[in-house]
């Protein structure tokens, strides 16, 4: 639902004179394991997400060029997590609170065309970085059967996530000019994004009685 970075936009901006904002964000999977200790959910998740900007256009000092512009981040945070019930019906609401690292992987293709023909494609980033990863979850869910007899249950999930993870890398070293000091800062490590707003509709199985 939200993944960003107005500091690598706002550089992007200058260096190539296009005007994307944002990262697109498409359907993520995740999965998450448990064990009851004491009243408590302890365990391991993990998702991967990844976001993309797409950009066709052409820059306001040159008219006569095109760029195309594809800025891809991909994450996958893995988190010990704990997890706690504080009302235990067949609908149960439950927070849970994560810690962990996110491997991260940014990359930044462009191509450049004059007249209708491909003058240049390169890679201007191609980096990964592990980061330290943060999460706070809210949601509920519902058992598929109430039945405290059987051994298997299934339920249906919804919560809502935030992940902080943030992801500083060299994006726009490639846009560097050394005549030019306005462009200096751009050989330091920027924040691209990474942290991230999600919702998420899941299913969860559990075995052993619950109460």
């Amino acid at each position: 639902m939200g993944i960003g970075s107005s500091q690598l936009f706002e550089g992007y901006r200058q260096a190539t004179g296009l005007r994307s904002n944002d990262f697109n964000v498409p359907l993520t999977a995740g999965a998450v394991v448990f064990v009851d200790v004491g009243g408590l959910r302890l365990g391991a998740s993990s998702d991967v997400y990844f976001a993309q900007s797409l950009e066709r256009g052409t820059p306001q000092n040159a008219p006569q060029r095109v760029l195309e512009e594809d800025l891809r981040l991909t994450m996958m945070p893995v988190l010990f997590t704990v997890e706690w019930e504080p009302w235990r019906e067949q609908f149960r609401t439950f927070v849970s609170a994560g810690v962990g690292a996110a491997f991260a992987r940014f990359q930044w293709y462009e191509s450049v065309w004059s007249n209708g023909r491909q003058e240049r494609w390169r890679i201007n980033a191609d980096m990964r970085k592990t980061v330290p990863a943060l999460r706070l979850a809210a949601g509920t869910y519902l058992f598929f059967d109430a039945q405290q007899v059987a051994s298997l249950h299934g339920g249906v999930v919804l919560s809502l996530s935030y992940t902080y993870s943030p992801v500083r890398v060299p994006a726009l070293r490639s846009y560097v000019d050394v005549s030019s000091p306005s462009t200096q800062q751009w050989n330091d490590n920027i924040l691209v994004g990474g942290s991230a707003l999600m919702l998420s509709v899941g299913v969860r199985f559990q075995i052993g009685r619950h109460s």
